[in-house]
């Protein structure tokens, strides 16, 4: 096993790589998606790809404002943001300005102040982070950095009807802002944005929406989770939403699936105020859905090993139902050893168990659950895993491996496939928020 994690390891550095792309290839995705109803075969046709709106420029503001505030307001406006301190109404209104500004020449097809040049999208949301990553850096003083991002965020809301393009960057930037930088003096992580998550569930909930802007809003939920600040309360609420668009997609693209199940997996929660499951509940369904790609069901069991399980959550039902899941995964891939999605697949069951870099504190045998029972069913997979995930064709898994399986699954039958007992919505609503 350990020169086939080594491997992994190597891939992953490639993976890292192609990550600071893949929004690139996300929105080269949803294009495509509009051009064939056949692509990845079982997968339905996007809803949008007809929708000529998608394709319509909507001009927030006119060329000459854009001009105008450029030579009359926006040095004013960079020094105010730069200082980070806010003085006066006027400040506040220059912010605003700045903001409404910045957001809103995205909507161009062409620069208004190079009226030759196509408008560069790129370039415009780094000049943005940019701005932000100097504001208050030498006062210490964040009042017009926090002030920016308030209105970034409710400008970047109004174009989200926009064109695909100017939709999609608009998300990107939502995911992409960060309250703090990282600093790798004092040695503190980036903090993200904790209230972009407003427009980015209100993505998620848009059934009109393009399947690339979804999947970058999940994953900015998913950053949220896991770099932001939220109060235990704000993740159950976010949770909420991302359970309800869950269940609603067994239809959609497996990608988006995957990201949903992702972002879930990164609120840090795993019950909500009434010390419900309904975290583990909703990946569990996920995992046993027939419906839902090998990917999709394996990754749920992944992000049931990032949950931060504690000694009340039934770890029998838990570990029999990834077990179980991934006994009809050999079945099927022993029928098509080839897919391309297996090692992917079983990669994503043995990190629900042990996380690839032993630091981490994801994986099942890294939570205050009994060990025992997560060490006996990570027996009966490690063999199957180790076998599926070695570089190059692998070969069916051997009969007496799969029976061997079938003998533990009899035998560890769960009484009942409730993932911990119900529990009354405490009284007192610190105690449910965990404070």
């Amino acid at each position: 096993m350990r020169q086939s994690i080594c491997s992994y390891q190597a891939v992953s550095g490639i993976e890292m790589l192609t990550a600071r792309v893949c929004r690139h290839s996300l929105l080269a995705v949803g294009l495509l998606l509009c051009s064939s109803s056949l692509l990845l075969g079982q997968q339905p046709a996007d809803p949008n790809a007809q929708n000529n709106a998608l394709y319509v420029y909507k001009e927030l503001m006119t060329p000459d404002e854009a001009v105008n505030f450029r030579k009359t307001k926006l040095l004013d406006f960079d020094k105010v943001l730069r200082g980070g301190k806010i003085s006066s109404a006027e400040d506040k209104k220059l912010i605003a300005e700045g903001a409404k500004y910045h957001v809103y020449l995205m909507t161009f097809k062409q620069d208004p102040n190079k009226p030759e040049n196509e408008t560069d999208l790129n370039k415009l949301r780094a000049n943005i982070l940019r701005d932000i990553n100097f504001s208050g850096k030498i006062s210490g003083n964040y009042q017009a950095r926090e002030l920016y991002l308030e209105e970034l965020t409710k400008r970047a809301q109004d174009l989200l009807d926009n064109h695909r393009l100017v939709r999609f960057s608009a998300v990107v930037l939502l995911s992409q802002l960060d309250l703090r930088e990282e600093d790798r003096q004092k040695k503190t992580d980036a903090v993200a944005y904790t209230l972009a998550y407003v427009p980015l569930v209100k993505v998620l909930n848009d059934k009109n929406q393009t399947i690339e802007v979804k999947i970058v809003a999940a994953n900015g939920l998913a950053r949220i989770g896991k770099t932001g600040n939220p109060t235990n309360q704000l993740r159950v609420k976010i949770a909420e939403e991302i359970i309800d668009e869950l269940t609603q997609s067994v239809n959609d693209f497996s990608w988006y699936q995957r990201s949903l199940v992702n972002a879930l997996g990164s609120m840090g929660i795993s019950d909500n105020l009434a010390r419900q499951p309904i975290v583990t509940d909703a990946l569990l369904k996920v995992m046993s859905n027939p419906k839902r790609t090998w990917e999709v069901r394996s990754a749920a069991a992944e992000n049931i090993g990032k949950l931060p399980l504690k000694a009340n959550a039934d770890i029998k039902l838990i570990t029999y139902s990834i077990v179980d899941m991934t006994r009809k995964m050999i079945q099927a891939y022993n029928a098509n050893t080839n897919g391309y999605w297996w090692k992917r697949s079983f990669w994503n069951v043995y990190h629900a168990f042990k996380p690839l870099n032993p630091a981490a504190d994801t994986g099942l045998t890294k939570k205050q659950v009994n060990q025992t029972v997560v060490n006996d069913a990570y027996k009966q997979v490690i063999n199957p895993i180790a076998t599926i995930v070695q570089p190059g064709p692998t070969p069916p898994i051997k009969e007496e491996v799969t029976k061997a399986m079938d003998d533990w699954l009899k035998k560890n039958l769960p009484k009942n496939f409730r993932v911990a007992p119900v529990q009354a919505k405490p009284q007192n609503q610190q105690v449910a928020e965990g404070k």
